[in-house]
């Protein structure tokens, strides 16, 4: 089994390394909103933080990510998870703080840690052999889910047993442990020449990767934040929405392993194309789907994919872009991510107030079907050209 020859001394470690990180992120927005709730800051100072901590990211990730083609990767890691530490442990231990001070420390763990993701999985390719490359990051995917679907309740509980404060404290002990595992990596040094002197500019050139993610992001949020008003709309109980959306993330989960237990037939930028295409099948049938029975296991179904769309965009850029720049476009992948779901959740919003929640979620199929043809429209090379070296 795949999975089998991956787990090295290091692959494990740099594992341990991804999940300690991811936490924080995870827990954040969640735990603004509960630490606004608990606190002066109010709901409005909650959400204040994670739109500033999400915006942060966004903007920190690829910017941050061009100094990793010439410098350690160790150090510069290390920097960004110690100042997301630091701010997120002033949060949790300054008392009664103004809502402008507690906004802009949250946009400070943000954007200072923004740029560990991208590098960790560019670390990936030195530590885990070429032909189990697509495991390990499937592998990071997994973690990534798991985190996620594991950090709503963890805040809850944290937040409401102990004060709103304490997850700060964890986050702030996740990204310590973090940084201290990490020096037991080994080091990756970017190019000593930077002769590439607009980074950002030659990632770009990867856009079709990225307008995939935004894409994809664009649909999921827009089925999670509509499955509520849509089982209202059919007439079912919205109670059901938190064990739909619990079986769409652990179906995610395996969808992971899934696709990196073994190797799957045709090129992984036409598997990245194919795979999004059923999955917007799969929301278009969400949304006409009459009973809860039918939504749940069309979501589940969705959720099987989307670990492997996740995947394969990962592989398609690290495909189109040379090695020095794999940092970068990772991390312009993250920060697509985020535009997606920031996207969709405004769209989404505008929408519930003027048509019908399944309406709402077919225009959104409507609309990442666009992009996903959009990118189609990417220039090749002619044949014979040499590609960029790797």
């Amino acid at each position: 089994m795949a999975y089998r020859g991956l787990f090295t001394k290091h692959v494990s470690i740099w594992a341990a390394v991804v999940t300690a990180s991811r936490l924080p992120v995870a827990m954040a927005p969640l735990a603004f909103l509960f630490y606004g709730r608990g606190t002066d800051a109010g709901y409005s100072g909650g959400a204040a933080m994670a739109a500033a901590y999400a915006i942060a990211e966004a903007i920190g990730a690829p910017l941050l990510s061009t100094r990793l083609r010439t410098r350690p990767y160790r150090r510069e890691i290390a920097a960004g998870l110690g100042v997301s530490a630091a701010a997120f442990a002033l949060l949790a231990l300054l008392p009664a703080p103004g809502t402008v001070l507690v906004v802009t420390l949250a946009a400070i763990a943000g954007a200072a840690a923004a740029a560990a993701p991208g590098a960790l999985r560019t670390m990936a390719e030195d530590l885990a052999p070429t032909k189990h490359l697509h495991t390990a990051l499937s592998l990071e995917s997994t973690l990534n889910m798991a985190v996620w679907a594991a950090s709503p309740a963890l805040v809850s509980v944290l937040a409401l047993a102990a004060a709103p404060q304490t997850p700060f404290i964890l986050a702030t002990l996740a990204t310590l442990a973090a940084t201290a595992l990490l020096w037991l990596l080994p080091d990756k040094t970017g190019a000593t020449d930077d002769q590439q002197r607009a980074p950002l500019k030659q990632a770009l050139t990867a856009w079709p990767v990225y307008l995939t993610s935004i894409a994809a992001m664009y649909l999921l949020a827009s089925i999670e934040l509509t499955l509520p008003a849509l089982l209202e709309h059919r007439n079912l109980p919205v109670a059901y929405s938190g064990p739909i959306l619990t079986g769409f993330a652990l179906a995610s989960i395996l969808g992971g392993l899934i696709y990196g237990a073994r190797t799957w037939p045709g090129t992984v930028e036409r598997q990245s194309t194919l795979l999004l295409i059923l999955m917007i099948a799969g929301v278009t049938a969400t949304a006409l789907a009459p009973t809860s029975a039918m939504i749940a296991s069309l979501l589940a179904l969705t959720g099987l994919l989307q670990a492997a769309v996740l995947i394969t965009r990962n592989l398609t850029l690290r495909e189109q872009l040379p090695a020095d720049l794999h940092p970068v476009g990772y991390s312009a992948l993250y920060a697509g991510s985020g535009i997606g779901y920031g996207l969709s959740a405004a769209v989404t919003g505008l929408l519930l107030t003027a048509t019908t929640p399944d309406t709402a979620v077919l225009i959104a199929t409507g609309t990442t079907l666009l992009l996903t043809a959009a990118t189609w429209l990417r220039h090749r090379p002619p044949a014979g050209k040499e590609r960029i070296p790797r």
